[in-house]
Protein backbone atom coordinates (compact mmCIF):
# COMPACT_ATOMS: atom_id res chain seq x y z
CA UNK A 1 0.00 0.00 0.00
CA UNK A 2 1.13 3.68 -0.36
CA UNK A 3 0.65 6.49 1.99
CA UNK A 4 -1.73 9.09 1.54
CA UNK A 5 -0.74 11.67 3.64
CA UNK A 6 2.19 13.92 3.04
CA UNK A 7 4.91 13.27 5.52
CA UNK A 8 6.85 16.61 6.70
CA UNK A 9 10.12 17.43 8.60
CA UNK A 10 11.01 19.99 11.09
CA UNK A 11 13.93 22.38 12.02
CA UNK A 12 14.59 21.87 16.12
CA UNK A 13 13.89 24.81 17.77
CA UNK A 14 17.38 23.96 19.65
CA UNK A 15 19.72 23.84 16.28
CA UNK A 16 17.73 27.53 16.00
CA UNK A 17 18.94 28.86 19.26
CA UNK A 18 22.32 27.77 18.07
CA UNK A 19 22.57 29.05 15.14
CA UNK A 20 22.35 32.52 16.60
CA UNK A 21 24.33 32.70 20.23
CA UNK A 22 26.88 34.69 18.62
CA UNK A 23 25.09 36.83 16.32
CA UNK A 24 27.60 39.31 14.42
CA UNK A 25 26.53 42.86 13.23
CA UNK A 26 25.12 43.59 10.29
CA UNK A 27 28.25 45.67 8.21
CA UNK A 28 28.03 46.87 4.59
CA UNK A 29 31.19 46.78 4.39
CA UNK A 30 33.00 45.48 1.54
CA UNK A 31 36.30 45.05 -0.10
CA UNK A 32 37.12 48.95 -1.14
CA UNK A 33 38.28 49.88 -4.48
CA UNK A 34 36.77 46.40 -5.87
CA UNK A 35 36.62 45.64 -9.61
CA UNK A 36 33.75 46.95 -11.68
CA UNK A 37 32.38 46.48 -15.40
CA UNK A 38 31.29 48.99 -16.91
CA UNK A 39 29.16 46.82 -19.46
CA UNK A 40 26.90 45.86 -16.86
CA UNK A 41 25.38 49.39 -17.41
CA UNK A 42 25.72 49.46 -21.16
CA UNK A 43 24.18 46.51 -21.78
CA UNK A 44 21.27 46.11 -19.40
CA UNK A 45 18.68 45.05 -21.70
CA UNK A 46 20.50 41.33 -21.23
CA UNK A 47 19.34 40.59 -17.87
CA UNK A 48 22.18 40.39 -16.27
CA UNK A 49 20.37 42.32 -13.28
CA UNK A 50 18.19 39.50 -13.14
CA UNK A 51 20.67 36.49 -13.45
CA UNK A 52 23.78 37.48 -11.44
CA UNK A 53 23.86 35.28 -8.19
CA UNK A 54 20.24 33.76 -8.61
CA UNK A 55 22.13 30.48 -9.89
CA UNK A 56 24.06 29.74 -6.53
CA UNK A 57 20.48 30.91 -4.54
CA UNK A 58 18.87 27.96 -6.55
CA UNK A 59 20.88 25.27 -5.15
CA UNK A 60 21.26 26.73 -1.88
CA UNK A 61 17.69 27.58 -1.23
CA UNK A 62 15.77 25.12 -3.35
CA UNK A 63 17.70 21.67 -2.26
CA UNK A 64 16.17 18.30 -2.51
CA UNK A 65 17.11 15.88 0.01
CA UNK A 66 17.31 11.94 -0.79
CA UNK A 67 16.08 9.95 2.04
CA UNK A 68 15.28 5.95 2.44
CA UNK A 69 11.78 7.62 3.01
CA UNK A 70 11.92 9.66 -0.63
CA UNK A 71 12.34 12.83 -1.19
CA UNK A 72 12.74 16.14 0.58
CA UNK A 73 11.47 19.63 -0.67
CA UNK A 74 12.33 22.33 1.81
CA UNK A 75 9.08 24.18 2.02
CA UNK A 76 8.65 27.44 -0.03
CA UNK A 77 8.45 30.97 1.31
CA UNK A 78 5.41 32.51 0.57
CA UNK A 79 6.13 35.82 -0.57
CA UNK A 80 3.22 38.06 -1.11
CA UNK A 81 2.40 41.25 -3.46
CA UNK A 82 -0.32 43.64 -3.44
CA UNK A 83 -0.70 46.54 -5.04
CA UNK A 84 0.26 45.12 -8.16
CA UNK A 85 -0.87 42.65 -11.28
CA UNK A 86 -0.15 39.42 -12.66
CA UNK A 87 1.31 41.06 -15.42
CA UNK A 88 3.60 43.15 -13.67
CA UNK A 89 5.33 40.57 -12.15
CA UNK A 90 5.43 38.23 -14.73
CA UNK A 91 9.09 38.91 -16.23
CA UNK A 92 10.54 38.23 -12.38
CA UNK A 93 7.90 35.27 -11.39
CA UNK A 94 10.39 32.95 -12.59
CA UNK A 95 13.33 34.19 -10.97
CA UNK A 96 11.37 34.14 -7.59
CA UNK A 97 10.53 30.79 -7.60
CA UNK A 98 13.95 29.49 -8.75
CA UNK A 99 15.33 31.49 -5.25
CA UNK A 100 12.67 28.88 -3.34
CA UNK A 101 9.98 31.41 -2.91
CA UNK A 102 5.97 30.46 -3.75
CA UNK A 103 4.77 33.88 -4.94
CA UNK A 104 1.26 34.94 -3.97
CA UNK A 105 -1.04 37.88 -5.46
CA UNK A 106 -3.17 38.89 -2.35
CA UNK A 107 -2.63 40.01 1.42
CA UNK A 108 -2.18 43.78 1.81
CA UNK A 109 -1.70 46.12 5.00
CA UNK A 110 -4.40 45.18 8.02
CA UNK A 111 -6.17 47.50 10.44
CA UNK A 112 -8.23 45.58 12.68
CA UNK A 113 -7.51 46.61 16.02
CA UNK A 114 -7.97 42.87 16.72
CA UNK A 115 -5.04 41.59 15.07
CA UNK A 116 -2.74 44.71 15.83
CA UNK A 117 -3.15 44.21 19.31
CA UNK A 118 -2.42 40.29 18.90
CA UNK A 119 0.29 39.33 21.43
CA UNK A 120 3.86 38.79 19.20
CA UNK A 121 4.57 35.14 20.28
CA UNK A 122 5.66 31.53 19.32
CA UNK A 123 2.77 30.22 16.79
CA UNK A 124 2.89 34.20 15.51
CA UNK A 125 2.68 35.51 11.94
CA UNK A 126 5.67 37.37 10.90
CA UNK A 127 6.75 39.26 7.42
CA UNK A 128 10.07 40.16 6.03
CA UNK A 129 9.11 43.48 4.11
CA UNK A 130 11.64 43.63 1.06
CA UNK A 131 8.83 46.57 -0.46
CA UNK A 132 6.19 48.94 1.01
CA UNK A 133 4.56 51.98 -0.23
CA UNK A 134 2.20 51.62 -3.49
CA UNK A 135 3.11 48.32 -3.80
CA UNK A 136 3.75 46.11 -1.08
CA UNK A 137 6.37 42.92 -1.13
CA UNK A 138 7.12 40.78 1.88
CA UNK A 139 8.08 37.24 2.52
CA UNK A 140 5.74 35.34 5.34
CA UNK A 141 6.42 32.90 7.84
CA UNK A 142 6.05 31.83 11.95
CA UNK A 143 7.71 33.07 14.88
CA UNK A 144 9.60 30.13 16.83
CA UNK A 145 10.98 31.16 20.04
CA UNK A 146 10.64 34.80 21.41
CA UNK A 147 13.37 35.99 23.97
CA UNK A 148 13.63 39.53 25.42
CA UNK A 149 13.69 41.50 21.84
CA UNK A 150 15.21 38.55 20.08
CA UNK A 151 12.97 37.10 17.47
CA UNK A 152 13.53 33.42 15.83
CA UNK A 153 11.25 32.53 12.88
CA UNK A 154 11.09 30.85 10.04
CA UNK A 155 13.11 27.16 10.96
CA UNK A 156 14.75 27.57 7.23
CA UNK A 157 16.74 30.00 5.85
CA UNK A 158 15.12 32.92 4.08
CA UNK A 159 17.34 33.26 1.07
CA UNK A 160 20.93 32.93 3.54
CA UNK A 161 22.27 35.92 3.07
CA UNK A 162 23.80 35.60 6.69
CA UNK A 163 23.47 39.16 8.15
CA UNK A 164 20.87 41.44 6.99
CA UNK A 165 19.10 44.67 7.49
CA UNK A 166 15.67 43.66 6.86
CA UNK A 167 12.01 44.62 7.77
CA UNK A 168 10.01 42.82 10.49
CA UNK A 169 6.39 43.23 11.09
CA UNK A 170 3.83 41.38 12.55
CA UNK A 171 1.25 40.00 9.97
CA UNK A 172 -1.95 38.45 10.30
CA UNK A 173 -3.82 35.25 8.28
CA UNK A 174 -6.39 35.77 6.45
CA UNK A 175 -7.02 32.38 5.19
CA UNK A 176 -5.29 29.41 3.47
CA UNK A 177 -5.10 28.01 -0.05
CA UNK A 178 -5.83 24.68 0.38
CA UNK A 179 -3.38 22.16 -1.90
CA UNK A 180 -2.60 18.65 -1.61
CA UNK A 181 0.95 18.88 -2.15
CA UNK A 182 1.92 22.54 -0.01
CA UNK A 183 -1.02 25.03 1.50
CA UNK A 184 -0.52 28.25 1.52
CA UNK A 185 -1.61 31.28 3.63
CA UNK A 186 -2.66 34.51 2.42
CA UNK A 187 -1.04 37.24 4.92
CA UNK A 188 -1.70 40.59 5.89
CA UNK A 189 1.16 43.01 7.01
CA UNK A 190 0.43 44.72 10.02
CA UNK A 191 2.79 47.41 12.37
CA UNK A 192 6.55 47.05 11.57
CA UNK A 193 8.11 45.32 14.90
CA UNK A 194 11.89 45.73 14.42
CA UNK A 195 14.18 44.55 11.94
CA UNK A 196 16.04 40.85 10.72
CA UNK A 197 19.61 40.88 11.64
CA UNK A 198 20.21 36.89 10.47
CA UNK A 199 19.25 34.69 7.84
CA UNK A 200 21.40 31.46 8.37
CA UNK A 201 20.36 27.84 7.71
CA UNK A 202 17.78 27.09 10.44
CA UNK A 203 16.33 30.23 10.38
CA UNK A 204 15.98 34.04 10.76
CA UNK A 205 16.79 36.28 13.65
CA UNK A 206 14.88 39.71 14.41
CA UNK A 207 15.83 42.08 16.89
CA UNK A 208 12.35 43.59 18.11
CA UNK A 209 12.58 47.77 18.61
CA UNK A 210 14.97 48.39 16.17
CA UNK A 211 14.92 50.38 12.92
CA UNK A 212 15.91 49.22 8.82
CA UNK A 213 17.73 51.15 6.72
CA UNK A 214 15.38 51.88 3.84
CA UNK A 215 16.08 53.56 0.31
CA UNK A 216 13.11 56.21 -0.37
CA UNK A 217 12.25 55.42 -4.19
CA UNK A 218 10.01 58.14 -5.84
CA UNK A 219 8.78 57.19 -9.50
CA UNK A 220 7.29 59.79 -11.64
CA UNK A 221 5.40 58.79 -14.94
CA UNK A 222 4.42 61.10 -17.57
CA UNK A 223 2.18 58.77 -19.12
CA UNK A 224 1.21 58.36 -22.66
CA UNK A 225 -2.64 59.33 -21.84
CA UNK A 226 -1.14 62.84 -21.07
CA UNK A 227 -1.54 62.12 -17.12
CA UNK A 228 1.36 62.56 -14.29
CA UNK A 229 1.52 59.75 -11.90
CA UNK A 230 3.82 59.81 -8.95
CA UNK A 231 4.50 56.08 -7.12
CA UNK A 232 5.90 56.01 -3.66
CA UNK A 233 8.08 53.01 -2.57
CA UNK A 234 10.68 52.07 0.14
CA UNK A 235 12.74 48.94 -0.87
CA UNK A 236 15.37 47.68 1.33
CA UNK A 237 19.19 48.36 1.20
CA UNK A 238 21.20 45.17 0.20
CA UNK A 239 23.29 45.00 -2.79
CA UNK A 240 22.09 41.38 -3.63
CA UNK A 241 18.01 42.74 -3.23
CA UNK A 242 17.84 46.31 -3.80
CA UNK A 243 18.49 46.35 -7.48
CA UNK A 244 15.84 43.39 -8.70
CA UNK A 245 13.44 45.24 -6.07
CA UNK A 246 13.75 48.68 -7.64
CA UNK A 247 13.14 47.15 -11.43
CA UNK A 248 9.93 45.09 -10.47
CA UNK A 249 8.45 48.39 -8.48
CA UNK A 250 8.88 50.71 -11.73
CA UNK A 251 7.73 47.83 -13.78
CA UNK A 252 4.62 47.97 -11.49
CA UNK A 253 4.40 51.44 -12.17
CA UNK A 254 4.75 51.42 -15.74
CA UNK A 255 2.43 48.79 -16.35
CA UNK A 256 -0.65 50.58 -13.84
CA UNK A 257 -1.08 52.86 -16.56
CA UNK A 258 0.74 52.09 -20.05
CA UNK A 259 0.48 49.27 -22.47
CA UNK A 260 1.98 45.97 -22.24
CA UNK A 261 1.94 45.26 -25.79
CA UNK A 262 2.14 47.37 -29.14
CA UNK A 263 4.37 49.80 -30.12
CA UNK A 264 6.17 51.99 -27.29
CA UNK A 265 8.95 54.38 -26.45
CA UNK A 266 9.84 54.63 -22.54
CA UNK A 267 12.67 57.46 -21.99
CA UNK A 268 14.19 56.59 -18.35
CA UNK A 269 16.12 59.00 -16.19
CA UNK A 270 17.77 57.98 -12.99
CA UNK A 271 19.11 59.91 -10.26
CA UNK A 272 20.81 58.38 -7.62
CA UNK A 273 21.36 61.19 -4.57
CA UNK A 274 24.65 59.88 -2.30
CA UNK A 275 25.55 60.75 0.87
CA UNK A 276 29.03 63.49 0.89
CA UNK A 277 28.91 63.18 -3.48
CA UNK A 278 27.21 64.55 -6.63
CA UNK A 279 24.15 62.78 -8.14
CA UNK A 280 24.68 59.71 -9.82
CA UNK A 281 22.12 60.42 -13.33
CA UNK A 282 21.93 57.54 -15.68
CA UNK A 283 19.38 58.20 -18.80
CA UNK A 284 18.54 55.91 -21.50
CA UNK A 285 15.55 55.17 -23.83
CA UNK A 286 13.92 51.95 -25.20
CA UNK A 287 11.05 51.11 -28.06
CA UNK A 288 9.91 48.69 -29.49
CA UNK A 289 6.53 46.39 -30.43
CA UNK A 290 6.79 44.48 -26.68
CA UNK A 291 9.02 44.06 -23.38
CA UNK A 292 9.97 47.81 -23.44
CA UNK A 293 8.21 48.09 -19.95
CA UNK A 294 10.62 45.27 -18.40
CA UNK A 295 13.90 47.00 -20.46
CA UNK A 296 13.22 50.52 -19.42
CA UNK A 297 12.81 48.42 -15.73
CA UNK A 298 16.20 46.91 -16.00
CA UNK A 299 17.57 50.07 -16.72
CA UNK A 300 16.43 51.78 -13.38
CA UNK A 301 17.86 49.25 -11.70
CA UNK A 302 21.22 48.92 -13.17
CA UNK A 303 23.04 51.43 -12.24
CA UNK A 304 21.93 50.92 -8.40
CA UNK A 305 23.39 47.57 -8.87
CA UNK A 306 26.49 49.18 -10.53
CA UNK A 307 27.08 51.07 -7.28
CA UNK A 308 25.82 48.79 -4.34
CA UNK A 309 28.22 46.08 -6.15
CA UNK A 310 31.31 48.13 -6.40
CA UNK A 311 32.73 47.59 -2.82
CA UNK A 312 32.53 50.88 -1.45
CA UNK A 313 32.12 51.08 2.04
CA UNK A 314 31.27 54.69 2.64
CA UNK A 315 28.55 54.71 -0.21
CA UNK A 316 26.17 55.04 1.30
CA UNK A 317 22.28 56.00 -1.43
CA UNK A 318 19.96 58.47 0.09
CA UNK A 319 17.05 58.29 -2.24
CA UNK A 320 16.16 57.22 -5.67
CA UNK A 321 14.41 59.56 -8.28
CA UNK A 322 13.20 57.68 -11.50
CA UNK A 323 11.52 60.10 -14.46
CA UNK A 324 9.61 58.28 -16.77
CA UNK A 325 8.23 59.42 -19.98
CA UNK A 326 5.94 56.77 -22.32
CA UNK A 327 4.76 57.39 -25.86
CA UNK A 328 2.96 54.94 -27.51
CA UNK A 329 4.69 54.65 -30.77
CA UNK A 330 7.71 53.48 -32.28
CA UNK A 331 10.55 56.14 -32.21
CA UNK A 332 13.68 53.96 -32.95
CA UNK A 333 15.75 55.62 -35.65
CA UNK A 334 18.96 53.85 -37.51
CA UNK A 335 22.11 55.86 -38.79
CA UNK A 336 21.53 55.11 -42.66
CA UNK A 337 24.85 57.28 -43.79
CA UNK A 338 26.95 60.32 -44.04
CA UNK A 339 27.75 62.36 -46.42
CA UNK A 340 31.20 64.62 -46.15
CA UNK A 341 31.84 67.85 -47.74
CA UNK A 342 35.30 67.03 -48.66
CA UNK A 343 38.07 64.77 -48.61
CA UNK A 344 40.88 66.49 -47.12
CA UNK A 345 41.30 69.43 -44.86
CA UNK A 346 43.69 71.97 -43.45
CA UNK A 347 44.35 71.36 -39.15
CA UNK A 348 41.56 74.15 -37.99
CA UNK A 349 39.47 74.20 -41.12
CA UNK A 350 35.43 73.48 -40.90
CA UNK A 351 34.29 69.92 -42.36
CA UNK A 352 30.29 69.88 -43.04
CA UNK A 353 28.89 66.31 -42.90
CA UNK A 354 25.44 65.32 -43.40
CA UNK A 355 23.78 62.49 -41.40
CA UNK A 356 20.70 60.89 -42.63
CA UNK A 357 18.24 58.59 -40.02
CA UNK A 358 15.90 56.01 -41.53
CA UNK A 359 12.80 56.86 -39.23
CA UNK A 360 10.46 54.00 -38.27
CA UNK A 361 7.66 55.13 -41.08
CA UNK A 362 9.91 54.71 -43.57
CA UNK A 363 10.86 58.23 -44.19
CA UNK A 364 14.48 59.82 -44.14
CA UNK A 365 15.88 63.14 -41.96
CA UNK A 366 18.30 64.72 -43.09
CA UNK A 367 20.74 67.07 -40.78
CA UNK A 368 24.50 68.84 -41.65
CA UNK A 369 26.89 69.43 -38.78
CA UNK A 370 29.90 71.67 -39.37
CA UNK A 371 33.25 69.67 -37.47
CA UNK A 372 36.42 71.35 -36.87
CA UNK A 373 40.05 69.92 -37.55
CA UNK A 374 41.28 70.89 -34.42
CA UNK A 375 44.59 73.15 -34.62
CA UNK A 376 47.88 71.24 -33.87
CA UNK A 377 46.81 67.99 -35.61
CA UNK A 378 49.56 66.50 -37.33
CA UNK A 379 49.39 66.00 -41.37
CA UNK A 380 47.72 62.19 -42.31
CA UNK A 381 44.49 60.78 -42.29
CA UNK A 382 42.07 61.31 -39.97
CA UNK A 383 38.99 59.20 -38.70
CA UNK A 384 35.89 60.47 -38.05
CA UNK A 385 33.58 58.36 -36.43
CA UNK A 386 29.21 58.67 -36.15
CA UNK A 387 26.70 56.99 -34.07
CA UNK A 388 24.60 56.81 -30.97
CA UNK A 389 25.73 56.90 -27.80
CA UNK A 390 25.01 53.76 -26.79
CA UNK A 391 27.11 52.25 -29.47
CA UNK A 392 30.03 54.49 -29.13
CA UNK A 393 29.84 52.88 -25.14
CA UNK A 394 30.11 49.55 -27.04
CA UNK A 395 32.49 49.92 -29.55
CA UNK A 396 34.91 51.34 -26.58
CA UNK A 397 34.37 48.33 -24.96
CA UNK A 398 35.95 46.36 -27.40
CA UNK A 399 39.07 48.78 -27.71
CA UNK A 400 39.76 49.42 -24.67
CA UNK A 401 39.14 47.67 -21.26
CA UNK A 402 35.72 48.61 -19.44
CA UNK A 403 36.60 46.83 -16.09
CA UNK A 404 38.72 49.00 -13.65
CA UNK A 405 39.22 49.52 -10.34
CA UNK A 406 37.64 52.92 -9.21
CA UNK A 407 39.95 54.67 -6.56
CA UNK A 408 37.34 56.08 -4.87
CA UNK A 409 33.17 56.88 -5.37
CA UNK A 410 33.46 59.48 -6.96
CA UNK A 411 34.97 58.09 -9.89
CA UNK A 412 32.58 55.27 -9.84
CA UNK A 413 29.75 58.19 -10.32
CA UNK A 414 31.79 60.07 -13.04
CA UNK A 415 31.72 56.97 -14.76
CA UNK A 416 28.03 56.77 -14.62
CA UNK A 417 27.54 60.47 -15.19
CA UNK A 418 29.97 60.00 -18.30
CA UNK A 419 28.21 57.62 -19.66
CA UNK A 420 26.85 58.31 -23.23
CA UNK A 421 22.90 58.03 -24.66
CA UNK A 422 21.34 56.74 -26.94
CA UNK A 423 18.85 59.49 -27.75
CA UNK A 424 21.52 61.62 -29.73
CA UNK A 425 24.49 61.32 -32.07
CA UNK A 426 28.65 61.53 -31.15
CA UNK A 427 30.97 62.53 -33.82
CA UNK A 428 34.38 61.74 -32.60
CA UNK A 429 37.72 62.58 -34.64
CA UNK A 430 40.91 60.34 -33.47
CA UNK A 431 43.69 58.21 -34.32
CA UNK A 432 44.83 54.37 -33.99
CA UNK A 433 47.90 55.88 -31.21
CA UNK A 434 49.12 53.64 -28.46
CA UNK A 435 48.32 54.59 -24.71
CA UNK A 436 47.76 53.59 -21.38
CA UNK A 437 44.98 53.71 -18.39
CA UNK A 438 46.22 54.65 -15.32
CA UNK A 439 44.82 54.49 -11.58
CA UNK A 440 41.34 54.45 -13.67
CA UNK A 441 42.40 57.18 -16.01
CA UNK A 442 42.24 57.53 -19.98
CA UNK A 443 46.21 58.95 -20.96
CA UNK A 444 46.13 58.70 -24.93
CA UNK A 445 48.34 59.78 -26.92
CA UNK A 446 52.13 59.27 -24.45
CA UNK A 447 55.16 59.10 -25.54
CA UNK A 448 57.01 55.67 -25.90
CA UNK A 449 59.53 56.53 -23.54
CA UNK A 450 57.04 56.76 -21.00
CA UNK A 451 54.65 53.68 -22.66
CA UNK A 452 58.12 51.46 -21.92
CA UNK A 453 58.09 52.47 -18.39
CA UNK A 454 53.91 51.63 -17.96
CA UNK A 455 54.75 48.22 -19.61
CA UNK A 456 57.42 47.17 -17.87
CA UNK A 457 57.49 44.62 -14.82
CA UNK A 458 57.24 46.76 -12.46
CA UNK A 459 54.01 48.43 -13.15
CA UNK A 460 52.40 45.08 -14.29
CA UNK A 461 48.96 45.29 -12.21
CA UNK A 462 48.27 48.91 -12.94
CA UNK A 463 48.23 50.29 -16.16
CA UNK A 464 46.18 48.87 -18.91
CA UNK A 465 46.93 49.90 -22.64
CA UNK A 466 45.39 51.14 -25.02
CA UNK A 467 45.43 51.64 -28.34
CA UNK A 468 44.16 55.17 -29.80
CA UNK A 469 44.05 58.92 -29.40
CA UNK A 470 41.04 61.34 -29.70
CA UNK A 471 41.62 64.50 -30.74
CA UNK A 472 38.30 65.52 -30.08
CA UNK A 473 34.72 64.37 -29.43
CA UNK A 474 31.05 66.32 -30.11
CA UNK A 475 27.68 65.72 -28.20
CA UNK A 476 25.13 66.77 -30.89
CA UNK A 477 21.66 67.86 -29.68
CA UNK A 478 18.86 65.54 -28.85
CA UNK A 479 16.65 64.02 -30.58
CA UNK A 480 13.04 62.18 -30.31
CA UNK A 481 14.18 58.98 -31.02
CA UNK A 482 16.12 55.85 -30.00
CA UNK A 483 19.08 55.61 -32.12
CA UNK A 484 21.39 53.29 -33.31
CA UNK A 485 24.07 52.84 -36.07
CA UNK A 486 27.62 53.52 -36.83
CA UNK A 487 29.63 55.10 -39.55
CA UNK A 488 33.25 55.92 -39.77
CA UNK A 489 34.96 58.18 -42.44
CA UNK A 490 38.14 58.85 -43.42
CA UNK A 491 39.57 62.54 -43.94
CA UNK A 492 42.99 63.45 -45.06
CA UNK A 493 44.67 66.39 -42.61
CA UNK A 494 47.06 68.66 -45.04
CA UNK A 495 49.65 70.08 -44.03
Amino acid sequence: SFATEPIAGITPVGDMIDAFRKSPERTFRLTQGGKVDLMRLIDFQDGSLLSRGWGIRKATSVAYVQSGWGVLEPIRTPLHFSGTSFRALQPFLPLFETAGFLPILGGGAGANDEWRNAPFEPGSAVVIQLVRGDMEMAASGTVTHVSGNEVIAFGHPFLGMGGTDLPMAKAAVLGVVPNLMNSQKIAATLEPVGVIRQDRATGILGLKGEQPRLIPLTVNLSSSTGVDRTYRYEVVRDAFLSPLLVAVTVQNSILAVERSIGEQTLNVSCRIRIQGHQDAVFETGVTGMGGTSAEAALAAGAPLDFLMSSGFADLTIESLVIDIAAAEENREAVLEKVWQEKLEAKAGEEVDLTVFLRLPDGGSQKETYPIRIPEGVPPGPLKVWIGDGMTLERVDAKQEPVEFYPKDPSQLIRAINNLKKNDRLYIRLYREQAGAVVGGEGLPGLPPSLLAIYRSAKTVGEVLPIRRVVYVEHELPKTNYVLSGEKTIEIEVKG
